[in-house]
């Protein structure tokens, strides 16, 4: 949807690596984990937005400030190798707090891309620049700075929340340069930051929200189940999203269960541990943009205090979803 606010043409070899089957897959991969198939007012426009849209973006992103085809190309395919549900098998794997346990897998799926080694060949692209985006400041880098990555998930995020208008993304897109270090994307204007600024701690709010992490480790214990009882295997969890569903309620109790989370849509609170409640950790996203010679949030009281309410959370409680 916003492709023509990142760049106005998608360059050809991107076309190209856009149509291929290994990057097609994403669009059964959605971008919210799974709640987007729940009764949560938060997500109920968020059904088919998916990784294919946000990689497209991330790499439209990438290409609009650097015009360097390696970096594009990286950034595209960042996500190439995120299984079904996305960071759920995180939480499968115990990886809470980094959520990158599944990244390993992205530099095999490239060079083992028939696909994509015809189109490198043909654009002159070299596979050994291209596997790892985190090579690439723009595309990816090291929180707080604001890079592709972080901007789009928060842009498309805050427009099917309802944070933001199209407008409004119009108006801090284009507000955007990059540094002179070409390491991080920054603002020219202080009021545009603070808009974008605001909008990252609402999203950054649902990513860790009590629902949230208890959906995903309920999910996360749904296909442990499945693959124990032989319903899908570790491969089948890098297909689709629907043909793993399908998988599942293949199987009464999963059936049901699949069918409860479909409906849930209230979160209960406890101190106290008890049946049926989950204690979950997850990982703090935040960035913090630069405007001028200094970080928005360093400038704000109002802005470092929810920093640290945020990152003070150290989700100490019982949650149990219904």
């Amino acid at each position: 949807m916003f492709y023509k606010i990142y760049h106005d043409t998608i360059p050809p070899y991107l076309l190209e690596i856009m149509n291929t089957n290994i990057f097609t897959r994403l669009k059964d991969i959605g971008m919210n984990c799974g709640m987007e198939y729940t009764q949560f007012q938060t997500f109920k426009n968020s059904f088919g937005v998916s990784r294919y849209d946000h990689s497209i973006g991330v790499s439209l992103i990438t290409y609009h400030f650097t015009h360097d085809k390696h970096a594009t190309v990286a950034a595209l395919l960042h996500d190439i190798a995120t299984p079904v549900f996305a960071h759920v098998i995180d939480f499968l794997n115990n990886d809470y707090e980094k959520q990158e346990s599944t990244e390993a897998e992205t530099k095999k799926m490239i060079f083992n891309s028939r696909e994509l080694q015809k189109i490198f060949l043909k654009y002159e692209i070299d596979i050994n620049l291209i596997y790892d985006y985190h090579k690439y400041p723009i595309a990816d880098n090291e929180s707080p700075k604001l890079s592709a990555d972080r901007l789009e998930y928060t842009l498309a995020n805050a427009y099917y929340y309802n944070f933001l208008s199209v407008e409004q993304i119009k108006s801090i897109y284009y507000d955007l340069i990059i540094n002179d270090k070409k390491d991080e994307i920054i603002f020219k204007s202080k009021d545009k930051a603070i808009m974008l600024t605001k909008v990252m701690f609402q999203c950054s709010r649902v990513y860790t929200s009590d629902e949230n992490r208890y959906c995903m480790e309920y999910l996360a214990n749904l296909l442990k189940t499945a693959l124990t009882k032989k319903l899908i295997t570790q491969d089948d969890l890098y297909t689709n999203e629907s043909s793993v569903i399908k998988n599942i309620c293949k199987d009464k109790e999963l059936s049901d269960k699949w069918e409860a989370f479909c409906h849930f849509h209230q979160v209960d609170i406890s101190h106290n541990k008890k049946a049926g409640y989950y204690k979950i950790n997850a990982k703090h996203r935040y960035f913090n943009p630069m405007i001028g010679n200094q970080r928005i949030i360093n400038q704000s009281p109002k802005f470092k205090s929810e920093l640290n309410s945020f990152l003070g959370d150290h989700f100490d409680r019982y949650v149990k979803v219904t």
